[in-house]
């Protein structure tokens, strides 16, 4: 064997011995998690956009003083007039089986307001503040009340409202608020 022979059969005999370390080392398998998959199938004119399944609407900072009237005493039921709009975005509508929706809000109400959502946001949270709902024309809500009826066009239909902070008694004190609704769509 000439040596070109020799450095030729140690060339390819170190590649077969590296290749080899490589396809072991490809062959490793470890656990990586779990993908959950969730979602529903409806029989109606429309789908909820995932989108508009679960969001959040930043109110942003009020102060105190917002509530108080001319005289500086706080009423319940002042709304603090910053209301911060939001959409619920209704999917591929089929016209032809329903021309219109509306939306019922549901949620736990203080019990000196029984329209608005109660502010659960636990230690630290503020005092007699709660989270009130408008529809599109800024017509307060009531939870449990169904909305004015929206037409419906076929494709993407977007469902506007509105949300802001509510006095729910006499006195107020600052803090984080919280509050969550749920949402049915009923069609006709």
């Amino acid at each position: 064997m000439t040596t070109s022979q020799k450095l030729n059969t140690l060339f390819a005999a170190t590649l077969l011995a590296l290749s080899g370390s490589a396809l072991a080392a490809g062959t490793t398998s470890v656990t990586g998690g779990q993908v959950h998959f969730n979602g529903t199938v409806v029989d109606a004119a429309c789908s909820v956009d995932e989108d508009s399944v679960d969001f959040n609407v930043d109110m942003g900072q009020v102060r105190t003083a917002k509530f108080a009237g001319a005289d500086g005493k706080v009423a319940a039921g002042t709304a603090a007039n910053q209301k911060r709009p939001f959409t619920i975005k209704l999917s591929d509508c089929d016209s032809s089986v329903s021309t219109n929706a509306s939306i019922t809000f549901s949620g736990n109400a203080p019990a000196a307001m029984p329209t608005a959502l109660d502010n659960t946001a636990g230690a630290g949270s503020a005092v007699g503040i709660g989270i009130q709902l408008y529809d599109n024309v800024g017509k307060a809500l009531g939870l449990g009340t169904a909305s004015p009826a929206y037409t419906l066009i076929n494709g993407e239909n977007s469902l506007i409202f509105a949300a802001d902070y509510i006095s729910t008694g006499d006195t107020v004190k600052a803090g984080d608020v919280q509050a969550t609704a749920t949402f049915n769509v009923t069609y006709s």
